[in-house]
């Protein structure tokens, strides 16, 4: 059964995923040892008052803060899943 058009957007199709500077130094300097940096990082995302923050849980740092400058973005919080038959 394909996916309707309309729910495309809640694929993981992340082109650019969002990284720690400091902990894509450890893993290209080899520090982080043998370990994707997929695997290496430790991020955590919410809401602020202003907008949105990444914020790297290794390195206790920001990664970013996206502020919407007053505007709600539109937001799809549903989950696709999978069916195991």
């Amino acid at each position: 059964m394909a996916l309707p058009a309309e729910l495309s957007h809640l694929l993981r199709v992340i082109r650019e995923p969002l990284v720690c500077a400091r902990c894509a130094d450890d893993v290209a300097s080899g520090a982080a040892g043998d370990v994707s940096m997929r695997d290496y990082g430790r991020l955590e995302a919410g809401f602020t008052e202003a907008g949105l923050q990444v914020w790297c849980l290794r390195h206790d740092v920001n990664v970013v803060h996206v502020d919407f400058g007053g505007a709600t973005p539109e937001a799809d919080f549903r989950c696709l899943e999978r069916r195991v038959n």
